[in-house]
């Protein structure tokens, strides 16, 4: 404050210093003042040329009247901040996120350009304003309808509400504009309307990102020894269910996210439609039981699988059920069989390259699931690329975008892609090297030191040739530059070292498995 006063310095910056309060009267020459990450509760009559005003982090309960020329207001989280007064008709930028007493908006600027105003409270919108570009408003649990949308709009996240209709104006925003309705209730009316719109010929409209919503309720977990007693006495009908050691599992890291994962599974189409989908999961259970590093990984993935429909939670079994068959290539369930070991390798290549088609896919939609659009590339391939992985059914295939003429493109594409890559791509993979390390320590432990040899003896001569000429050594950016390149150099000359052993190793297993027409 001393130096801002002496030196006439117009930003006033006090961020981090524990205040509680501020002195009555600021001074008058400050345009700017930051003051966020404090405790204070309340501020004093703010400068009247001041443009700037950042508030996060406090404890607000209120704000001042705000001086006429302010174009930036920044006050979020502050969690006892429950309304704004009224803002100055040349505000362009207000950000009030993460203030959950926050249960309304004053009148908004007809100048306001930005608007970010997630995790809030919000039961509605006022009108917005014609230039908006960019309007942020996820996670306000009460929010179930949106005003209409100016055409100028570039961002819409409405994500995380309770949405289950959308203004007309939305599909009038332009081909630049993304839209995020993830985590809406959206009614089956709205969805298809949109669906109709997006896909008509012509259009020129946002990219919508959507999912199928699961329940607005959000669902207690359960104990994690009963949820998993559930699939084991399904499964094990006359048997005593073996779930008593899942009591002490349940106080691990991401136990509760891990017992939701298993009862939305028993709501999926999988189980209601596979007669064998419970007998794998108890298999899968049992594995895990006994696997404390695989379980750690498992619960992990487990607490974004139940975040909306029951498509997301299918698909999080399958990245789970990848997870266990890699990590159990890694810790030598194949070392004694090699042909399982590249049928595993086979299944992530293919999967691989489903994700890459279905990204570019996701690229083509107007109105986008992500979730819809893998899961339709693996359930719907699942048969003639072997996917052993992936389940059997999905409930949501209809609102993919996905055709039949893009299977048929996908499925062609992984098997002339397998034929013709798979023998090099293995050659990276992770669980072959450690099976390597067991079957052949002396050879492969030889690359894997020649590769650092390779690696330093690179840097040196890069070293050498091109930063001392220029003096750069000692120079952070360039010595890692130089790193990079000495790295890529040396696992070049490893994998073509270690071509020669895979050979030898896994032979006639890494032929082209397909036939192609």
């Amino acid at each position: 404050m001393r130096d801002c006063l002496n030196s006439g310095n117009p930003v006033l910056n006090v961020e981090e210093s524990g205040l509680t309060t501020l002195p009555d009267r600021l001074p008058l020459h400050i345009t700017t003042l930051i003051i966020p990450d404090n405790n204070l509760t309340s501020l004093p009559v703010l400068p009247p040329g001041l443009r700037e005003l950042e508030v996060t982090h406090n404890q607000m309960t209120s704000l001042p009247s705000l001086p006429p020329g302010l174009q930036s207001l920044f006050a979020t989280n502050n969690p006892q901040l429950a309304s704004l007064p009224s803002l100055p008709s040349g505000l362009q930028d207000l950000q009030v996120c993460d203030n959950p007493q926050m249960t309304s908006l004053p009148v908004l600027p007809s100048g306001l350009q930005i608007l970010w105003a997630d995790n809030n409270r919000l039961a509605s919108l006022p009108a917005l304003p014609p230039g908006l570009r960019e309007l942020e408003i996820a996670g306000n649990r009460q929010l179930i309808r949106l005003p209409a949308l100016p055409p100028g709009l570039r961002v819409l996240d409405a994500s995380l509400n309770q949405l289950t209709r959308l203004p007309e104006s939305l599909t009038g925003l332009s081909s630049q504009a993304t839209v995020h309705l993830e985590r809406n209730p959206l009614s089956e009316r709205t969805l298809q309307i949109l669906r109709d719109i997006t896909s008509a010929p012509g259009y020129s409209g946002p990219t919508i990102y959507f999912d199928m919503a699961g329940p607005s309720v959000l669902r207690e977990a359960r104990a994690l020894h009963l949820s998993v007693a559930d699939w084991l006495m399904l499964a094990q009908e006359e048997e005593q269910a073996p779930a008593d050691r899942w009591h002490t599992f349940g106080q691990e890291d991401n136990a509760v996210a891990f017992s939701l994962v298993l009862d939305r599974l028993s709501e999926t189409e999988n189980f209601e439609k596979d007669a064998g989908f419970k007998a794998q999961i108890s298999s899968w259970l049992t594995q895990l039981a006994e696997d404390d590093v695989l379980r750690a990984k498992t619960f992990a993935m487990a607490v974004e699988a139940t975040s909306s429909c029951e498509d997301r939670v299918t698909l999080a079994l399958h990245q789970m059920k990848n997870v266990q068959q890699v990590h159990n290539a890694e810790k030598g369930v194949y070392d004694n069989n090699l042909p399982g070991l590249v049928s595993t390798g086979r299944e992530m290549f293919r999967l691989a390259k489903l994700e890459q088609i279905s990204r570019e896919k996701v690229r083509t939609l107007a109105l986008v699931d992500e979730i819809e659009v893998y899961l339709a590339y693996q359930n719907k391939l699942k048969e003639s690329l072997e996917l052993t992985s992936v389940t059997a059914e999905m409930r949501f295939f209809g609102v993919s975008g996905v055709t039949v003429s893009d299977l048929q493109a996908a499925e062609l594409q992984v098997k002339a892609a397998e034929n013709s890559e798979f023998s090099e791509w293995i050659l990276q993979w992770g669980p072959l090297h450690s099976v390597l390390e067991r079957k052949e320590p002396e050879r492969f432990n030889a690359l894997r030191e020649k590769q650092i040899s390779d690696y330093q003896d690179t840097y040196q001569m890069l070293s050498d040739t091109e930063l001392k000429p220029s003096g750069l050594v000692g120079n952070t950016d360039a010595e890692r530059t130089i790193g990079v390149r000495a790295m890529e150099r040396a696992k070049k000359a490893f994998l073509d070292g270690l071509r020669s052993l895979v050979d030898e190793v896994l032979g006639s297993y890494l032929k082209s498995r397909w036939r192609l027409n």
